[in-house]
């Protein structure tokens, strides 16, 4: 992994243009796994599902490895040949923690917990001694207790500087014993070595720190633009969007059935009436929380909107409607099943379905908005607690 043993090789090795290109490639690398680990978290989130989460920490994973290799690469692109530096196991370090800190998750904690192994395995292989095996064995078995640490404790670090400094002196230090084990050099050269790792750190953190932050403010406006407040669901500003690029999208080519539901709760001014505004805002909660994780339990990827007031519409993609109708009739009675409890009371809540699939006599959103609406009113008509699907009732029959 690196072979220099001069005080003055490791100034030649740390202060150069290929150290600067080095530097500027890592932090766009890491710029770029940040970005990469925000929307694959952001969309697990959203979707809640264990094979979103499992997919986004694979890729993540993925995204570490093959940015080393990039490095790797690269290095020796900029050194005829060589990867034997000081600077190239400082950048590789620096991924490995940039990871260990920012993805927090169980893949790549194996990789910084198997990174040791590979690295003096390839070591040997190369040729290079096994005399200070009990060294590498200590400062791996100490190295992987620091992984674990910081994998699972990462918020209080964060909170305390000079315990995550301390932390950081502790992984490179760790990692430098198991280079040494292999390939000795003066132990006083450790004190430059990990000065310079934690400047690069550094420079990383505020990086990361930076696209962080305006990822931040990215998400929080478009939360603010697009999500119900209440609820937490998308709201009208969202669902007039997203609706309309579907109508124009499906009216340029046949995309597959696109089948719009749209349901309010039943009796809702009693609930206001009888027990309170407080009351009618858990029962919206609750009916928004019960009905969205029922999709996304279900994989039928409809997105879920609060339309106003006690209404909500979701629009599912590649379902026909009478998919749609079993769907959502099943979803009615267990959330009929489901009472909310609220502050000593029992409040059994029940909601009216209207259902239709977009057609190509569609003239426009709104004939087939209009037609989805009055269904809802017959099954209001109905009943209540009733499922209407392209002009006929649904039974349990």
């Amino acid at each position: 992994m690196l072979q220099l043993f001069t005080l003055s090789s490791l100034g030649r090795d740390f202060f150069n243009i290929k150290m600067l290109i080095i530097v500027l490639i890592t932090i766009g690398l890491i710029t770029l796994m940040t970005i990469l680990t925000y929307a694959l978290e952001h969309q697990a989130n959203q979707h809640q599902a264990p094979t979103w989460r499992y997919l986004a920490h694979g890729t993540e994973a993925v995204s570490v490895l093959v940015s080393m290799i990039l490095l790797r690469q690269i290095f020796i692109t900029l050194n005829s040949g060589s990867v034997i530096s000081w600077t190239y196991a400082t950048v590789q370090l620096t991924v490995l923690l940039f990871s260990l800190n920012t993805m927090r998750n169980l893949a790549v904690e194996v990789i910084n917990i198997l990174m040791p192994l590979f690295i003096y395995g390839q070591a040997i292989w190369l040729g290079h001694t096994t005399q200070y095996l009990p060294v590498f064995m200590l400062m791996t078995v100490i190295l992987i207790g620091t992984v674990i640490y910081i994998a699972h404790n990462y918020q209080a670090l964060i909170a305390n500087q000079w315990k995550y400094l301390g932390f950081q002196v502790l992984y490179s230090g760790t990692w430098w014993g198991v280079i040494w084990s292999f390939h000795p050099f003066k132990l006083t050269h450790t004190l430059f070595i990990i000065l310079g790792f934690i400047v690069y750190m550094w420079l990383i953190r505020l990086a990361v720190r930076w696209t962080q932050k305006f990822f931040d403010e990215v998400l929080t406006f478009d939360h603010q633009v697009n999500y119900d407040e209440l609820t937490g669901i998308r709201n009208r500003a969202s669902f007039d969007s997203s609706a309309q690029e579907v109508f124009r999208v499906y009216q340029r080519r046949n995309m597959g059935p696109v089948t719009m539901a749209m349901f309010d709760i039943d009796h809702f001014k009693n609930f206001n009436d009888e027990h309170g505004h407080l009351a009618g805002d858990a029962v919206l909660r609750h009916v928004a929380k019960f009905v969205d994780l029922q999709l996304k339990q279900r994989s039928t990827h409809g997105q879920l909107f609060r339309y106003g007031g006690e209404e909500f519409i979701i629009i599912f993609r590649g379902m026909p409607a009478l998919e749609v109708g079993q769907v959502m009739r099943t979803i009615q009675r267990e959330l009929a099943a489901e009472p909310l409890e609220f502050e000593g009371s029992t409040l059994a809540v029940t909601v009216s379905i209207g259902i239709s699939e977009l057609q190509a006599t569609d003239h426009s959103f709104t004939d087939w908005f209009v037609r989805v609406d009055d269904y809802l009113y017959q099954s209001k008509q109905a009943g209540r607690d009733r499922t209407t699907v392209e002009n006929r009732l649904l039974t349990d029959n």
